[in-house]
């Protein structure tokens, strides 16, 4: 990890982390986002697109045009949330300091994960715990959710 992301991770609070990274999604990647919505929902020879990323915060989702879009938000509960980014991370292997850092993205990971649940609530938006399901009762679940014929 390079030192300046360290050093980020490690001085800074969990809602300052949460702030900037907000920060960041919505003044350079939210405009891309949204010219890409754009282009999609324009254009009359696209028959649909997925775009999937924390990056879509339900706020920001709030002033795009959904009438002809289905928008999900993914969710976990803490636990499985901290399992794999543990596994992910290989966190027992790491060094003491290693660990305080990925500890500190988790910490983050799951204020992130709260408040997304909220915003999503707020806005009537649909959210999928993910907990409990495996890849292919989500795809049939989400299918459902756009109208798409499983057959």
């Amino acid at each position: 990890m390079p030192h300046k992301v360290a050093e980020h991770y490690l001085e800074l609070s969990v809602d300052e982390l949460l702030e900037d990274v907000l920060r960041h999604y919505e003044f350079n990647v939210w405009p891309k986002v949204e010219a890409i919505f754009a282009s999609h929902l324009n254009d009359p020879n696209t028959t649909g697109m997925v775009l999937e990323g924390s990056a879509l915060w339900p706020d920001f989702a709030s002033n795009l045009d959904l009438s002809k879009t289905v928008a999900i938000w993914l969710t976990a509960d803490d636990e499985l949330i901290c399992q794999r980014i543990h596994a992910n991370s290989q966190y027992e292997a790491k060094s003491r300091q290693e660990q305080t850092l990925i500890g500190k993205f988790l910490e983050r990971t799951l204020v992130y994960d709260a408040r997304m649940v909220e915003a999503v609530k707020r806005h009537g938006f649909t959210s999928v715990d993910v907990t409990h399901s495996d890849v292919f009762e989500l795809t049939q679940m989400c299918m459902s959710m756009l109208g798409i014929d499983k057959g």
